[in-house]
């Protein structure tokens, strides 16, 4: 008699920790499950950092418009590059293109290719797919309204991609890019010789995408890595060159 009362007590105890494994097994993959990533980036390309075109020579330099008080840097920039006689491409945006179509058309017209920043300046990786693609395609046909020509290449403002983005630039026929060198100008926006020095530190290879915006600093020092880029053997062109 005693026992069965012994080998009932084992068995509810043996009963209990069962239960008790089984349920903080289950509670952690759930958890586990519960804090995967939103996006994983699975049915689409994530953007380029660097050009794909073999033997292209080049290397890509880019430079983000935004905003609009950086005007006067836009016109610096394409005086130095036209005495260099450089092409690159100018990411703008949608509400910066339709507010100066007049220096739009010069970006075009003196060669340089014209990519999308989006309509508004804004985190992409935080909003849905639907406002990704609304803010894309606004800006896409504002951009190309002025300049009678499609526009390939997407970069979201700040580099921030989120899988909405990325499905939504890719629906709309661009191909998304980010970059591998960055200037940060707009941190030392009065100091060309601490940009270039930044630059100049960098692993400079065939179908590098160099990143700048418009400041004093890019307009002053913008001969200087072309230069360079030349030293390294390469020649200094827009992203179709290097794609």
């Amino acid at each position: 008699m005693i026992m069965m009362v012994l080998n009932k007590v084992k068995l509810r105890k043996i009963f209990v920790v069962g239960v008790s494994f089984f349920t903080l097994v289950f509670g952690m993959s759930f958890c586990i499950k519960k804090v995967n990533p939103t996006f994983n980036f699975t049915d689409v390309s994530l953007p380029y950092t660097q050009g794909t075109k073999k033997g292209s020579g080049y290397v890509g330099l880019t430079c983000n418009v935004d905003l609009g008080w950086e005007n006067e840097y836009v016109e610096a920039i394409l005086d130095a590059l036209k005495k260099e006689d450089v092409k690159i491409t100018f990411n703008v945006t949608g509400k910066w293109a339709e507010k100066n179509e007049e220096l739009l058309l010069r970006i075009h017209k003196e060669g340089h290719e014209v990519g999308n920043h989006g309509h508004k300046h804004l985190d992409y990786a935080k909003i849905s797919y639907e406002e990704n693609f609304n803010q894309i395609s606004m800006s896409k046909k504002i951009i190309e309204d002025i300049i009678k020509q499609e526009t390939k290449f997407f970069q979201a403002p700040a580099g921030s991609f989120g899988e909405g983005t990325l499905k939504a630039a890719n629906e709309l026929g661009y191909t998304s890019i980010k970059w591998n060198i960055d200037t940060i100008d707009w941190q030392n926006r009065k100091e060309p010789e601490v940009v270039f020095e930044r630059v100049k530190k960098k692993d400079i290879v065939e179908n590098s995408i160099i990143l700048m915006h418009p400041t004093y600093a890019t307009s002053e020092c913008i001969d200087e890595i072309i230069a360079l880029i030349k030293e390294r053997g390469f020649k200094a062109g827009r992203l179709s060159d290097i794609f």
